[in-house]
């Protein structure tokens, strides 16, 4: 049943008005952009298709992408697509205009900024002077670029040879259209309807450019869906807002949380007063803050010890079973760090190498989701398939291998092939891989997989297999750019016992997640484990956040990831909440949380 934000989206949508949803968890965001697309649809899809127009969804994961369009039909009225897709589908033939931005705007802003690094005789101003060495050279070299390429699955760009990371696709994309009238008319035109969903972790490029598509009255329009609050990584804007004079629609209604936890979640944050709607609000749930005295930190860095982790998972699990959660399936137990998980499921090793020294930002990130470029034939293909084949599972097997095998092409090398020499080479290929699983590295299984066609590896991948391994001795202020080939060297070395658990954590078939981990999710009971020492990270202090007068000030920066990152994670609670915080002093810590009026006395447990 249509709320009152949908019936003033529905207004802004017939007056032609463009506009920005605030829509806090739980409030059914997704629904209320699936109606404002079907409305379009509805009253205006004839139309569009005789103008061969279509409506841009634009999102910011491919699971999303996936759901929104399952639930239109899949109707090709609607371009649904990632953030990334869907810039680099239209400015990737304009060549000219992609050299002129990366020539004029670009590059010098980059060079800007390396030239403030670049003072002095630091390894820091050593490295920022061969950048701009670098850059001055990409600069000559652009004339000469004949197309540009984006692989999504590379962070690094090389000019010189015309590739682009993702960076440059926001950074390109945004500059162009926000500085040629001519492709913002042909964006309008193309798409008199584009919405914008998780705009919180949308760039201010890409806002910035959307709003100069749709400034004036009337179509073009833009409608951007979010919540600011549920911004957790740094790279996106944050705030949001469709161009000036835009009306902004708040979403009350929470159909996800208990109404203990809506009144947790009310006084946390205060921009936004949520309210019960639908069958939760006959759920009251319940809300618990446990205190655990932590330790001081034993380890150099201001780390805890191998020691201290043991008897932190060990208080963890006395914790856990007092609720009576540790063998229930409805539970998720939520860590801002993959450290303590890695510990407990066994693929610390895994954890250590895509977290260290050769790790980027982006493999880390997509270490996280499995997604990594040389993770993801174990995590979506090989395990799955090594797995089946020892099950009996032959026909799982062989759909893995239609789907993600050349070799099993069928308009391959071997589509002259009858089934049944097919399915014969499958169960060969198979049990030869089954065989030398345990017993080789991950890099001798790669060669086998790549020399017998049973994975369509990236180019990167298929560089790094051929290639020798590195000789030199990593130095960052040297080989930060080229940091992913000792990554990859390292990782060849290693064996499969750490695969399995990675794979179970990563396919969401354990009850652990890392806190960023589960915005969208849902869970009947959630534990939340704050614990500052373990995560090791000046980015966050959640005993700070908490507990000011007890733990000490945080800074503004901790202060505002740690607050959003913590109403993610309580509003993943359907019915139960229980958070966890390790503190230096857990009877001070209760006075001042129950003095603060977040929680009643009640909801504060201490534990010995």
């Amino acid at each position: 049943m249509p709320t009152e934000s949908d019936e003033q989206i529905k207004r802004c949508l017939e007056e032609e008005r463009s506009f920005s949803i605030v829509a806090g968890a739980g409030s059914g965001k997704t629904t209320s952009l699936v109606m404002a697309l079907d409305h379009i649809r509805t009253s205006k899809g004839k139309t569009l298709r005789q103008n061969d127009q279509k409506i841009a969804c634009i999102t910011f994961t491919n699971r999303a992408v996936d759901v929104i369009s399952e639930r239109l039909g899949w109707d090709d009225i609607f371009l649904v697509s990632t953030l990334h897709s869907f810039l680099w589908g239209e400015i990737k033939r304009f060549t000219i205009d992609i050299r002129a931005a990366l020539t004029d705007v670009i590059i010098p802003a980059q060079l800007e900024k390396q030239a403030e690094k670049a003072v002095g005789n630091s390894q820091r101003a050593e490295a920022a002077r061969q950048k701009i060495e670098s850059l001055n050279a990409d600069l000559e070299a652009l004339v000469q670029v004949e197309k540009f390429l984006y692989d999504d699955t590379s962070t690094f760009s090389n000019y010189s040879e015309g590739k682009l990371s993702h960076d440059d696709v926001v950074a390109v994309s945004g500059s162009m259209i926000s500085d040629n009238a001519v492709l913002r008319k042909v964006l309008g035109q193309k798409y008199p309807y584009i919405f914008v969903d998780e705009a919180q972790d949308t760039f201010a490029e890409t806002v910035n450019a959307f709003n100069s598509i749709c400034s004036e009255e009337g179509l073009p329009v833009v409608g951007y869906f979010g919540d600011p609050w549920q911004q957790i990584y740094d790279r996106g804007m944050g705030e949001f807002a469709a161009p000036e004079g835009s009306p902004v629609i708040t979403k009350q209604e929470n159909y996800r949380c208990a109404t203990q936890v809506i009144e947790l979640l009310n006084s946390f944050r205060t921009d936004v007063e949520q309210v019960a709607s639908g069958d939760n609000a006959a759920v009251e749930g319940s809300v618990e803050l446990i205190l655990v005295q932590s330790e001081s930190p034993e380890a150099p860095r201001n780390r805890y010890s191998d020691e201290q982790l043991d008897r932190a998972a060990t208080k963890f699990d006395q914790i856990i079973r007092s609720f009576g959660w540790e063998e229930d399936e409805n539970t998720k137990l939520l860590f801002l760090v993959r450290q303590m998980i890695a510990r407990r499921l066994g693929f610390q090793n895994l954890h250590k190498l895509f977290t260290g020294e050769y790790a980027s930002s982006r493999a880390q990130e997509d270490y996280e989701s499995g997604d990594h470029k040389i993770l993801k034939p174990f995590t979506k293909v090989l395990w799955p398939l090594v797995e089946s084949y020892r099950n009996g599972d032959i026909r799982t097997v062989m759909n893995l291998l239609a789907k993600n095998s050349p070799a099993f092409n069928p308009e391959g090398e071997n589509e002259q092939k009858s089934l049944g020499e097919m399915l014969e080479l499958g169960r060969k290929l198979v049990e030869q891989l089954t065989l030398i699983w345990d017993t080789n590295n991950l890099g001798t299984i790669l060669q086998f997989v790549r020399d017998n066609g049973l994975y369509r590896f990236s180019e990167s991948v298929l560089e790094d297999l051929d290639r020798e391994p590195m000789e030199e001795e990593y130095r960052r202020d040297e080989h930060s750019q080229d940091k992913g080939r000792w990554l990859a060297d390292t990782f060849f070395t290693m064996d499969t016992l750490e695969l399995a658990n990675y794979v179970d954590f990563v396919n969401d078939n354990t009850p652990f997640s890392t806190q960023h981990g589960v915005k969208g999710e849902e869970y009947p009971n959630v534990v939340v484990v704050f614990d500052d020492t373990e995560a090791a990270w000046n980015l966050y202090s959640f005993s700070k956040l908490l507990t000011p007068g007890t733990s000490g000030e945080a800074t503004e920066g901790q202060l505002k990831r740690s607050r959003k990152l913590a109403y993610v994670c309580f509003s993943r609670a359907e019915e139960n909440l229980r958070i966890i915080l390790f503190t230096p002093n857990p009877n001070t810590a209760k006075e001042e949380l129950i003095g603060a009026e977040l929680l009643s006395e009640e909801q504060v447990v201490l534990v010995e």
